[in-house]
């Protein structure tokens, strides 16, 4: 079985922290516009930064509420809406998910600092010299660390890149099992679908998605590009669209729908279903149409991109999304 896809995910802020002011300088050149970093001289100042508590819990965390309605039995819910709801919140950006740590430092060394971060989710990788290297595979393997990256690899800033961003799965990975322990459920299972993941990343590459977040009411995520312009990624079981079937013979859709969604050349996205249409014009069948791509895995998915959805979110690109927060990240500086 494939491994589960993340509930969401965006662009976070790596972390660097080392004594050698060269290093840092050289990241700041090499290292391109649009990747989020910050970085430390003096390890105790790195800290104090990272200790200081985020205000904003973790997104996952927020998700899950306690229904005491029943004090016998008292129900822990999952609320998806929460996780699109994140797109309105620039900050989102600005939170840490991994730390690149130089081992050699004065006043603490990397080991000693990675043993002062409270917050355990953050994944910590350790820049090691050739005579540290023994220590590092130490310290990973004491669980310390997860990652240890030797300096002479590192011939310029952008060599960084594949190992952060491998910790930065990581540090998402970790909320797909949060998400399914905590309440004890199955996902949805198309999350676990190895044919579905790989149709999955096809897309975030040829849209150039940048953050994406599982939705419900139909299953699937919406994705956002870094202007802020949106898709929405459905799946549909072949129970599903079967029940698209009869709902669309017992609405009387016209007949080359029909044909459409019995071949599986498309399916339907009826973000408004046609019972509850109030329009005067006939029910808009062929506007929520969507071209269906057929994956056949463990069992069969039809999957569809919508453009430019309809959303009850009130989100606007020019205060929230990922360009807007770069171009103020630019000003300050």
């Amino acid at each position: 079985m494939a491994s589960q896809l993340p509930p969401y995910y965006h662009p976070t802020t790596i972390c660097f922290i080392d004594d050698n002011a060269s290093f840092l300088r050289a990241l700041s050149i090499d290292l391109p516009d649009d990747y989020l970093y910050i970085s430390y001289l003096h390890p105790d100042e790195a800290i104090a930064a990272i200790n200081t508590p985020d205000p904003l819990p973790p997104l996952v965390d927020r998700c899950f509420s306690l229904d005491n309605s029943d004090p016998s039995a008292p129900i822990i819910r999952l609320d998806l809406s929460v996780l699109e709801n994140e797109i309105k919140l620039i900050e989102r950006f600005r939170r840490l998910s991994v730390l690149m740590i130089d081992y050699a430092m004065p006043v603490f060394d990397g080991l000693e600092l990675c043993a002062e971060i409270k917050d355990k989710t953050l994944k910590k990788a350790l820049l090691t010299g050739v005579a540290e290297e023994k220590t590092a595979v130490a310290a990973f393997n004491q669980g310390l660390i997860d990652s240890y990256i030797p300096k002479r690899l590192i011939t310029d800033g952008n060599k960084i890149i594949p190992y952060a961003e491998a910790l930065k799965k990581a540090y998402f990975d970790q909320y797909s099992a949060r998400l399914s322990s905590n309440l004890a459920l199955n996902p949805p299972r198309f999350m676990t679908e190895e044919r579905v993941a790989e149709f999955f990343y096809s897309v975030i590459e040829d849209q150039r998605i940048v953050e994406y977040y599982l939705v419900s009411d139909p299953y699937g995520y919406l994705m956002l590009r870094a202007d802020g312009s949106m898709l929405r990624l459905v799946f549909y079981s072949e129970a599903q669209r079967n029940e698209q079937l009869a709902l669309a013979q017992a609405h009387q859709a016209p007949a080359h729908v029909m044909q459409q969604l019995t071949s599986g050349e498309r399916i339907g996205f009826l973000h408004e279903r046609p019972e509850d249409y109030l329009g005067f014009e006939p029910y808009p069948w062929d506007e929520v149409m969507l071209p269906a791509t057929v994956i056949k895995g463990e069992q069969t998915w039809y999957a569809g991109i919508a453009t430019n959805p309809p959303a009850d979110i009130d989100f606007d690109p020019k205060a929230s999304s990922y360009e807007q927060y770069l171009a103020q990240r630019k000003a300050k500086t």
